[in-house]
């Protein structure tokens, strides 16, 4: 079978192995934290986990994202959004944190660690994007395992393609070769 032939099986091979690869974690939870980065899709995750499981809900992300002021929005970091979507998903206000800090995965991680020994949690779950899941376990087993953190990851369905098929559609195009660059950059920027 030629290169050309092979496609599909190399684009399902890149999408599987940026694919988180740490099992579910169940319930109960310390928190469940929603790393910034498409703020709705990631609301609509969290807000299932906490119906599933009613928790503290802690919205992060400390970029501003010019899209939202297209939109009208009032606000532009994508913590508030979150807090927002997730408001209008009937999560309770009082189990909402803004923790609007942190403008890279990396950075998120190392607020992360700085909560959960501050508050002593020890079992979270991190919502973010399925092909953003390797990278997230990589920082996650270098800065949370060694603090004695539990952690899972809970990838929300992405709105504009379906990871099992991303090379369909020029946002899933987008979305793994921005995240196979990602990873290979923290690789090599490793403190």
């Amino acid at each position: 079978m030629g290169g050309y032939a092979a496609r599909y099986k190399i684009a399902q091979w890149i999408g599987e192995w940026l694919l988180p690869k740490v099992p579910p974690l169940a319930p109960p939870w310390d928190a469940i934290i929603v790393l910034s980065g498409r703020p709705f899709e990631r609301s609509l995750k969290a807000a299932e986990l906490y119906f599933q499981a009613p928790t503290r809900v802690i919205a992060l992300g400390g970029a501003y994202n010019d899209d939202l002021l297209a939109l009208g929005a009032t606000y532009t970091q994508e913590c508030l959004f979150t807090q927002e979507a997730l408001r209008a998903l009937c999560v309770p206000d009082s189990l909402i944190e803004t923790h609007c800090i942190g403008t890279s995965t990396r950075e998120e991680l190392q607020a992360i660690l700085r909560l959960c020994r501050a508050r002593r949690w020890r079992r979270i779950v991190l919502v973010s994007s399925p092909f953003h899941g390797r990278r997230i376990t990589e920082l996650a087993e270098r800065l949370l395992s060694p603090a004695g953190v539990v952690w899972g990851i809970a990838a929300a369905r992405p709105l504009h393609y379906r990871p099992e098929a991303w090379w369909h559609t020029e946002a899933g195009l987008l979305t793994v070769w921005e995240e196979l660059a990602k990873v290979w950059y923290y690789r090599l920027s490793q403190d």
